[in-house]
């Protein structure tokens, strides 16, 4: 019994530490993006699809991470937030993993804060530990 239990202990702790993380990085790009509204549609609006697009998504994005932010915070929203912020980061690693390869004829960046200033593989290293992270947290849920 004792070895369930601090077994429990010990996947409750991951996921706390998983949840600050993702709260954290969800709702500091997503008032970042809010902050430089401007910056950032510019940045999504220079992608390589067609600004009818990049309207919706620059504004899509950041109340999106908000959003995952606020589902995180809540049990009953938890793991949904959870899934959520698993997608999110599939989406984001995709993009920076085909930047980082030089899929695109140019590199604009819509990225917030800090993630501005990585260099590309760095980015996409800190994104697969988040993904990973998240992952984790999800299958050793209880």
């Amino acid at each position: 019994m004792m070895i369930i239990s601090n077994k429990y202990k010990k996947y409750k702790n991951l996921e706390m530490l998983v949840l600050i993380v993702l709260i954290t990085l969800w709702v500091y790009t997503g008032i970042s993006k809010l902050v430089d509204f401007h910056g950032f549609k510019g940045a999504i609006l220079n992608q390589s699809f067609s600004n009818e697009i990049g309207e919706y998504v620059a504004f899509i994005v950041p109340i999106s991470e908000l959003i995952i932010a606020g589902m995180l915070v809540f049990g009953k929203t938890r793991f949904l937030g959870l899934i959520a912020s698993i997608c999110m980061l599939c989406v984001f690693s995709t993009y920076v993993g085909l930047v980082w390869s030089e899929a695109f004829d140019r590199v604009p960046c819509g990225c917030a804060g800090i993630f501005e200033s990585m260099g590309w593989g760095a980015h996409l290293i800190v994104n697969l530990i988040l993904l990973g992270m998240s992952i984790l947290s999800v299958v050793t849920r209880k």
